[in-house]
């Protein structure tokens, strides 16, 4: 037996764009061409200004400018380009989760930029929209942090007013708005250089945050942090989770356990990322990213959900309790073809790694990031690969007991 843990996949953590999403998407060029002018020569060069930075931020990340949100050429590029791909990326995961912000509350987002998450939020919580909130983004880059406020004003309108939207250069001023529900970060740990101590020490960078950032927090509070989906990122991630374990911290995404991590990204070994094909993007968004000779297949991402006290801000759906011979597994990977026409999936337990194994079919099958219930075979066996442990998505399924 393996099934998603209720209906609709109700424990996917990447459901499709809703329209409302789609919709906020379709109109940046517009409200760009409003909040970032640009002459017709500029226009021609924005193509080599997104492959030049996605070199900076990918391959050539020794030689990214620290300050380059602030140059001109860089922010026009963000701002067109890597900015609408990761309000999508983001978007999709907060569809999967479920928050419970109270009217209020106060989020703090560092290294926000053009306040990506803000614009990821309103689009993906049109149930949120009629209550006060206090957000307060945190950016070294002012012209970012303008050209945000000016795209939320853009996407929300008159109705965005209830949202009390501020702005901070100095990650200092946090403290002024302490203490916060909820604090998230977006591309920002894999930015950072490692702390040191007062004797000039090289100190945990995970350790360093979540002992600042808990101090920022209310008791019943969540940490949100999204990373790219690469080797180096989710390594970041496992050791922050093992800091926020050790902390008293529940990690509730993506894992489904408290056990050691089985991704955790060693060379040669699976990390924790995910994929999911970006269907439901915009076309204009489709057709630039072709234009600048960068299209995506598969939009991907790192993170990790943190909460603490009996009434987070944000959760999971909560899944059914496992019988004794059952377990949870969180599906990671996208499906790849096994011999004997049969297709497998990696996907995370408190068991270790495991692989859901079944017959090819026609049906689109369980997704990375959905929560399944699985039984635990009576005589497991393991992939020769991974060394992961077999599981047959189905009772009877050919290779069950071999």
């Amino acid at each position: 037996m393996s099934t998603p843990f209720d209906r609709n996949r109700p424990g996917a953590l990447f459901p499709n764009a809703d329209p409302e999403l789609s919709r906020g998407l379709a109109k940046i060029p517009d409200l760009l061409k409003g909040i970032l002018p640009m002459k017709e020569k500029h226009r021609k060069l924005l193509a080599t200004g997104v492959r030049r930075l996605s070199g900076f931020l990918t391959t050539e990340r020794e030689n990214l400018p620290p300050d380059y949100m602030t140059r001109p050429e860089y922010l026009a590029a963000y701002l067109h380009y890597f900015m609408p791909w990761n309000i999508y990326r983001q978007a999709r995961l907060l569809q999967g989760l479920d928050f419970s912000l109270k009217p209020g509350s106060t989020i703090l987002d560092f290294g926000c930029g053009p306040l990506t998450f803000l614009q990821s939020m309103w689009l993906t919580r049109p149930h949120m929209r009629d209550n006060e909130y206090n957000y307060v983004g945190f950016d070294r880059a002012e012209s970012a942090l303008k050209a945000g406020q000016k795209l939320f004003e853009g996407l929300a309108g008159d109705q965005g007013k209830g949202w009390k939207i501020q702005t901070e250069r100095q990650l200092g001023a946090a403290r002024k708005s302490a203490p916060a529900d909820f604090i998230v970060a977006g591309n920002f740990i894999n930015e950072l250089n490692p702390p040191r101590s007062a004797h000039g020490e090289e100190i945990s960078t995970e350790d360093a945050l979540l002992q600042r950032w808990g101090d920022l927090l209310k008791p019943d509070a969540a940490i949100l942090v999204i990373e790219p989906g690469t080797r180096a990122s989710s390594k970041q991630l496992v050791r922050m989770r093992e800091s926020a374990l050790a902390m008293g911290w529940r990690v509730v995404a993506p894992c489904a356990h408290s056990a050691e991590c089985a991704m955790p990204g060693n060379r040669g070994g699976a990390w924790c990322h995910f994929n999911f094909t970006p269907v439901d993007i915009p076309e204009w968004l489709f057709k630039f990213s072709r234009k600048v000779k960068l299209p995506k297949e598969r939009a991907s991402l790192s993170f990790l959900l943190l909460v603490r006290g009996d009434t987070p801000p944000i959760k999971t759906p909560t899944p059914p309790r496992p019988a004794k011979d059952e377990g949870l597994v969180r599906v990671i990977s996208e499906s790849f073809d096994l011999p004997d026409d049969r297709m497998g999936r990696y996907g995370c337990s408190d068991r270790g790694l495991v692989m859901l194994e079944n017959r090819k079919t026609h049906q689109l099958g369980p997704q990375p990031g959905d929560l399944l219930v699985i039984k635990w075979p009576e005589r497991p066996r393991r992939d020769m690969k991974s060394k992961g442990l077999v599981i047959p998505a189905s009772e009877g399924d050919p290779g069950e007991n071999q």
